[in-house]
């Protein structure tokens, strides 16, 4: 029990309590005092002070919860994309006299009319979860385990399938909702900055024709650009891996790339100009990672490779994996990426050194892609993603002038399709015709560090360096020979 000056100093100590006190509302007593409480809140509240507080509190349970909306079982109130990002943005626009619902904020031209019913949907399907899950779990439960997500989905109108289960469709609707909820908090906190902290005129300068630099954010300019040039749209990401001072996307770019994504078509995947630049994005020093999860988040990457859109949120149901379909192959992607970072080079010594070897080792980064690709169709996802990985290496042709490099490409690539068969590797014979389907030593190293990478990217606790034993890799080495 607190007079209302103690209330105020609590407040000024604790952001906590300052975000407690932004919910307060009189149930009973004297209005009077209630009053006074409420004038002496709103006068010692800082709108600016409050924003960096709760963003960087924001910041901090990311950190904590970052494997969680990539998760099979996802906390669905503190991760990345749950309600507590919803809750933080209006927070945030209460606290600085903005709005205090999805509909107000769209009235004052913060989120579009859209971007507001998508708030409110996607608000209520979170709640209507957890509260359901509590129930489910006849206790606080924020998790959204595997033994409450088929009879949730059941409750929740979901039916089964031949390929997929009633809880798969049901988590990939949740993991689609998180995407949208963690690009409408980017969005919406940009928005918010921007409004408490102007930027000045020496904020900007021009990198090219298309794009501009303001603060350490990365704008289209004019704002309508990717609608009128299409190739733009790759061409941010690229722009974003060669520019290491900047640290994101506008709010009005970010708007920009989710409402043009419609625009990667047949004829934009056969433009030239595009294929290159998606090549370029897998060649370039740096960002490789951080650009193509902010292609898959914004919904570009699904776009460009339609094959990949069909498994983004998509389940898995092992005893191994612990992330979705898409975020256990760009996990996987990050992790061929370190064994050619010079600061990782520790971690396995002898991947870093045979991926040196190689040439072109960014097709390893294609080969990742396209490892799991197929999977949640039903029948062997290696086979039918070969078919899928081939398509694409025909259809890019990796820039390449002659048709045989091209397939020699594609050569490489497939053979880093699982050998899925379990055999004894002490039999001379399976290593000899194991060989033969490998064919040549290049093509056993590239298997080798993709079987290392994907090992490592089920889940955190797999793939300690102590596992990526080479007596297998040296075994069929002589074998080839």
């Amino acid at each position: 029990m607190r007079t209302v000056a103690e209330c105020v100093e609590e407040a000024r100590k604790d952001v906590t309590v300052m975000t407690s006190l932004l919910e307060a509302r009189q149930l009973a007593g004297n209005r009077g005092l209630f009053a006074r409480f409420d004038r002496a809140r709103k006068d010692c509240l800082d709108a600016q002070v409050f924003f960096k507080a709760k963003r960087l509190e924001q910041e901090q349970r990311h950190t904590k919860f970052q494997d969680s909306p990539y998760s099979l079982e996802p906390n669905l109130k503190e991760a990345p994309g749950g309600l507590r990002d919803l809750q933080v943005i209006l927070w945030i626009t209460q606290a600085c006299g903005l709005g205090n619902s999805w509909a107000e904020l769209a009235q004052r031209g913060l989120i579009t009319p859209e971007e507001a019913r998508q708030a409110h949907r996607h608000h209520r399907l979170l709640q209507n979860l957890r509260v359901r899950l509590h129930y489910a779990a006849a206790r606080r439960e924020d998790r959204l385990l595997f033994d409450f997500q088929e009879s949730l989905a059941r409750e929740l109108g979901y039916s089964a399938t031949a390929h997929r289960r009633a809880g798969e469709q049901l988590m990939q609707s949740y993991f689609r909702a998180a995407k949208a909820v963690t690009q409408l908090n980017t969005i919406l906190l940009q928005n918010v900055g921007a409004e408490l902290f102007p930027a000045r005129d020496s904020d900007g300068a021009k990198i090219s024709e298309k794009f501009r630099r303001v603060g350490e954010l990365l704008e289209a300019h004019p704002a309508d650009l990717f609608d009128r040039e299409p190739t733009a749209i790759l061409e941010s990401f690229l722009i974003m891996q060669q520019h290491s001072e900047l640290k994101g996307m506008t709010a009005q770019t970010l708007r920009a790339l989710w409402r043009a994504r419609a625009r990667i078509d047949a004829a934009f995947r056969s433009d030239p100009r595009n294929r290159a630049t998606f090549l370029s994005l897998l060649q370039q020093p740096r960002g490789i990672v951080h650009e193509f999860r902010r292609m898959n988040q914004y919904g570009i990457l699904g776009r460009y490779l339609p094959a990949f859109r069909r498994i983004v949120g998509q389940m898995q149901h092992d005893l191994f994996h612990v992330y979705t379909v898409d975020q256990h192959i760009l996990t996987v992607v990050r992790n061929v990426r370190r064994f050619t970072m010079l600061e990782f080079a520790h971690e396995y010594p002898l991947c870093s050194r045979l991926i040196a070897s190689l040439e072109r080792h960014w097709l390893l980064y294609i080969a990742a892609i396209f490892h799991d690709i197929a999977k949640g169709r039903g029948g062997d996802h290696s086979q039918l993603g070969k078919l899928e990985a081939r398509r694409f290496c025909a259809s890019m042709a990796f820039g390449l002038k002659t048709r045989s490099s091209s397939s020699s490409s594609s050569r490489t690539i497939s053979p880093c399709r699982r050998w899925r068969r379990k055999q004894d590797l002490s039999d001379p014979e399976v290593v000899r015709r194991f060989a033969d389907v490998v064919g040549t030593e290049r093509r056993l190293v590239a298997l080798y560090l993709l079987t290392v990478a994907d090992i490592r990217g089920t889940s955190p606790r797999c793939g300690t360096p102590g596992k990526a034993s080479s007596s297998r890799i040296f075994s069929a080495r002589r074998s080839i020979s």
